[in-house]
């Protein structure tokens, strides 16, 4: 009875001193404190996987959409991303043609730390969001989007790279934090504005995951397309997602 008592105790303190934070444009959306969990975001970073994932050859929503789904599934951490638009910058990470990048996020203790497992030979643990920043755009000058900047993030829909100049001064880059399971620049565009591409209203929302997306970003994460017209993506990712 004492043991059981020691350990409500520590966990009634561990929830009282939890430092979860809600994202701007999202206030319905906590991120998850790791910390409050007993969790380290360095062990976490070590745990992602990346021997299902072909990391060099996978598109970085498909592998951010997984790893966050990972987090709260095996984890129970709600999770977020951050989506990074690009302007003519670039960094020491990444590809110029590049128009947008994307990875998780956690929050330990009330502060972010971006979780971008997909360069091995160059990110070797989490980040702080200016610290990513700087290392796919070679800048720290770089804009939040709000939800009220509606000419922002209408260019999410479009597929280009965003513009250094506009109405609200001169940048190098822009960024949004999300809920983890927004999986495209299209997809948190939709939510903000509450629109498709062909600007009818729509109902959409992804603060909780659709398996559907995360069993096809699974598929394209761990396969080649060989491997997918074969099937074989199909088969790995309905045992490792369990679905």
């Amino acid at each position: 009875m004492k043991s059981i008592l020691v350990t409500l105790a520590l966990s009634l303190t561990a929830s009282a001193f939890a430092q979860n934070l809600s994202l701007p444009d999202y206030k319905n959306y906590e991120l998850t404190d790791i910390a409050a969990k007993g969790l380290k975001k360095e062990i976490l970073f070590s745990k992602m996987n990346r021997d299902l994932m072909k990391v060099m050859a996978s598109i970085c929503s498909n592998r951010a959409l997984v790893w966050a789904y990972d987090f709260k599934r095996f984890y129970n951490v709600d999770a977020g991303k951050i989506f990074l638009f690009y302007t003519k910058k670039s960094g020491d990470v990444g590809q110029k043609t590049w128009w947008y990048h994307v990875a998780p996020i956690v929050n330990e203790k009330g502060v972010i730390h971006v979780m971008d497992a997909g360069f091995p030979g160059d990110i070797r643990g989490p980040l702080a969001p200016k610290d990513w920043l700087k290392r796919f755009t070679s800048s720290t000058n770089c804009k939040e989007i709000k939800a009220s900047e509606t000419d922002l993030v209408e260019r999410m829909f479009d597929g280009y790279t965003f513009p250094e100049t506009t109405s609200y001064g001169k940048y190098d880059c822009y960024y949004k934090y999300t809920p983890a399971g927004y999986w495209t620049p299209s997809a948190v565009a939709k939510g903000l504005l509450g629109v498709d591409e062909e600007g009818k209203p729509i109902q959409y929302s992804r603060e909780e995951f659709d398996t559907d997306e995360v069993f096809y970003a699974c598929v394209e994460a761990a396969t080649g397309p060989v491997g997918r017209a074969l099937g074989g993506g199909k088969k790995r990712c309905e045992k490792y997602l369990n679905l």
